[in-house]
């Protein structure tokens, strides 16, 4: 019998865990070693509690890796309503966002999890890995044991959010290996801003946001965003933060009237001013930033244009990894085969977010967590069938 060891109990190594247990039964032996209490810490908070677990426009352009063709072929080659499915999980498309029927990331926590125990996956809680040795088999090192296993397989995601642990732990884990870490900064997270409008906490606003440096648009959202004390949030922030990079200097611009061009909306102030409002920015936005715009005393048609559809916000820097839901960075894809395993390390391999990859907002993330152990999991698979003939 073969033991495979999973270190971490997120969405990718839990659903390895039953997949491997499946398909190997007898032949393996799947420890789980996790640092926190308890298991899918991180995927209880995703979708707001609700989990979207992928989307039905899965192109490459939503994710960011050192190795995209790689993550391409990951992310097609995995159908998730189906292999959800195959769980008892049943899913719905809801737009383009796929959900658990159930709309609560509990349930999909509590299919994962009845699986995996019945089929005999050993789960071992509040198991910090500090170290990993490797003579005949591999010996891993916990804060309370050490365990040993023929497989390892790093599941560890990152320290987003917190709900992984905060802990660097598991990079330095991997330096110690000799393997190439690339910097871990944080992603979908919140954006810090000067001016900080602190009178406009709380206030919500729809429209598109651009990130522009040099003034040259980056990217673009169309959405909601969220003043707040230290600068804006939102999803659309979230989604620009992703195309942040350190040592580069941006500006978001907000376009709270999107669906009317410059000059429509030109002539609808010019008729608006004809009627001599008091206040002239109430009833066109949320009175908090009716009376922000006021105090601006934009005195032209032009000017007014340009402060409804190019409200500008110098961007000093983004929150940081305990606010953000993914990390850029992580291992580099050159350290793996098409398999996934470490190239230097046989039966070692790595899934999900310690590897060098993350997406957008929209499932993305969850989607490559799965279709990752999805893949690992056949090529175990096909290795250990091979080796049992």
């Amino acid at each position: 019998m073969k033991k495979i060891i999973i270190v971490g109990a997120g969405a990718s190594g839990v659903y390895l865990s039953v997949l491997l247990k499946q398909r190997l039964k007898n032949l393996v032996e799947v420890i789980v070693l996790e640092q926190n209490a308890s298991s899918l810490k991180k995927l209880l908070a995703t979708g707001n509690g609700r989990c979207n677990l992928s989307n039905k426009d899965m192109t490459i352009n939503h994710y960011f890796s050192d190795d995209l063709d790689k993550v391409n072929m990951i992310i097609q080659s995995f159908d998730m309503p189906k292999q959800m499915d195959e769980l008892g999980l049943y899913t719905i498309y809801q737009g383009n966002l796929l959900y658990p029927k159930s709309e609560q990331a509990l349930s999909v926590k509590r299919v994962f999890m009845n699986e995996a125990e019945n089929l005999g996956v050993h789960f071992f809680y509040e198991q910090e890995v500090i170290k990993i040795e490797k003579s005949h088999v591999y010996s891993v090192h916990t804060t309370k044991q050490v365990f040993k296993g023929d497989y390892v397989v790093f599941a560890m995601g990152s320290e987003a959010g917190k709900l992984s642990g905060m802990n660097l732990h598991r990079y330095q884990m991997l330096r110690k290996l000799h393997l190439d870490v690339i910097e871990p900064t944080p992603s979908l997270v919140q954006m810090m801003t000067k001016p900080i409008l602190k009178s406009l906490k709380g206030v919500r606003v729809k429209g598109t946001f651009s990130l522009l440096e040099n003034n040259q648009c980056v990217h673009k959202e169309k959405g909601e965003l969220l003043f707040t004390d230290y600068g804006v949030s939102g999803i659309a922030v979230m989604q620009l933060s992703a195309f942040y990079q350190k040592n580069h200097h941006y500006e978001i611009s907000l376009d709270l009237f999107d669906e009317l061009e410059e000059d429509k909306l030109g002539d609808y102030i010019e008729v608006r001013r004809q009627k001599g409002y008091n206040n002239f920015y109430e009833g066109l936005v949320n009175s908090k930033l009716a009376s922000f715009l006021e105090k601006k005393n934009a005195q032209s048609i032009e000017d007014i244009v340009l402060l409804l559809k190019d409200l500008r916000l110098q961007v000093t820097g983004l929150k940081t990894a305990e606010t953000a839901q993914v990390m850029k960075g992580g291992l580099s894809f050159k350290e793996v085969d098409d398999c996934l395993q470490i190239i230097r390390y046989p039966h070692m391999y790595a899934v999900g977010e310690i590897l060098n990859v993350d997406g957008l907002c929209g499932g993305y993330n969850l989607h490559f967590a799965f279709a990752s152990a999805y893949h690992v999991a056949n090529a175990i698979e096909r290795e250990i069938h091979v080796k049992n003939k």
